[in-house]
């Protein structure tokens, strides 16, 4: 079988447990495209100080779920570890706090997935994905991947910014790039003669039809990344609420899966 190799820049990352293990779900800026990427089936890992492995068994018991190991690592202190592994990271996260709960430290248990993964492999933003050379999917699952060398696309920026009540309720959204600057607007036309704007101006009667029109310019345009000013923890997490108030789905990506709005950490 012959293969291809593909520079690409990591955008996102995340991770999300299954029955065979974490999967972890990498979105790339490409010199053909946007790439997906998803490897499946990951165990999670953690350390403990070898010592204390018989405490460990007997709080585990027969979790078939778990597996102990061996490893030729030591601590800062110079004292030997054991791998402790789990199939998935949310069963690694309930032994770490069980472990705790008991005085046994586990090290490295809040590593996510999708960072350990990426870490052990000493990559960071630009990567060289390998894989079949007939397969031209947007997503590629369980590639090859390794460090590239210093790949860097253009990426296409959009700045977004939003207008609300101070009871949350949406007014307006503004957009600026994709050679765009764009206003999407609650309400009526003004009837008034005033000054041409210098950007396209939108009303619509009802929020609603603002998230369609949003979700359809973003499918439209394609944006690389998303800037603007306190954008996670404000702007997206009430376009999300509305976009939920309304029954709708927010700006759902090139794979047709929703958008998702979450803090960084566990």
């Amino acid at each position: 079988m012959s293969t291809r190799n593909e520079n690409g820049y990591i955008l996102t990352r995340n991770w999300r447990d299954t029955k065979d293990g974490s999967e972890i779900e990498l979105w790339l800026a490409t010199e053909s495209g946007a790439r997906r990427v998803l490897v499946t089936g990951q165990r999670s890992v953690a350390f403990a100080h070898a010592s204390a492995r018989k405490r460990i068994e007997t709080l585990i018991g027969n979790d078939a779920g778990v597996e102990l190991a061996p490893l030729p690592m030591k601590t800062l202190g110079q004292e030997p570890v054991l791998g402790i592994y789990t199939r998935g990271y949310r069963a690694m996260l309930a032994i770490e706090k069980r472990l705790a709960q008991e005085g046994i430290e586990l090290l490295e248990a809040d590593i996510r997935p999708d960072d350990r993964y990426l870490m052990e492999r000493f990559i960071t933003a630009s990567v060289s994905v390998e894989f079949d050379s007939n397969n031209d999917a947007a997503t590629l699952v369980n590639p090859r991947l390794k460090p590239g060398e210093g790949y860097r696309p253009a990426l296409r920026l959009v700045s977004l910014d939003i207008e609300t009540s101070a009871q949350g309720e949406l007014y307006s959204i503004a957009l600026e790039g994709c050679g765009q600057r764009q206003v999407f607007m609650l309400g009526t036309p003004d009837t008034r003669e005033l000054p041409e704007p210098d950007f396209q101006l939108s009303y619509y009667p009802e929020r609603a039809q603002i998230i369609v029109a949003i979700n359809n310019w973003f499918r439209h345009h394609d944006p690389d990344v998303i800037i603007g000013w306190n954008l996670v923890q404000f702007d997206l997490r009430l376009l999300q609420a509305c976009a939920d108030q309304c029954g709708l789905v927010l700006a759902a990506d090139l794979t047709g899966q929703a958008a998702t709005v979450s803090r960084a950490g566990r």
